[in-house]
């Protein structure tokens, strides 16, 4: 199913609902973003908006985890919380982020 909806503050055609289903199952593995906003409904731009904007200061876990969906979500975006560096976020994570990124790894996806 197509949808129009808006990502980065441009309409964007072509995500459809099952990006949504995609996405909100990923970030539901990473503990240490529950409850963040932007995670649940998922809105990529309110997850940024967040992990910049925050005070306090999201923990560097929070922010890897933030940039790891930001990057899934739009890889081609100039995100303001940032580029995802992955071995960074493998320093930082503990075993359960570090299991759900490896998880999305072994058979990776993009919207």
């Amino acid at each position: 199913m197509k949808v129009t909806t808006e990502r980065n503050g441009e309409l964007m055609t072509g995500i459809s609902n099952n990006s949504y289903v995609k996405i909100a199952f990923v970030a539901q593995t990473l503990p240490c973003l529950r409850g963040v906003p932007g995670i649940s409904p998922w809105n990529a731009v309110a997850l940024d908006a967040w992990a910049t904007r925050s005070r306090p200061r999201p923990s560097p876990e929070q922010h890897y985890a933030v940039q790891f969906l930001l990057s899934v979500w739009d890889s081609q975006s100039e995100w303001r919380s940032g580029c995802f560096d992955v071995m960074s976020a493998l320093r930082v994570w503990d075993h359960q982020h570090r299991e759900a990124f490896l998880s999305w790894a072994r058979n990776p996806w993009w919207i």
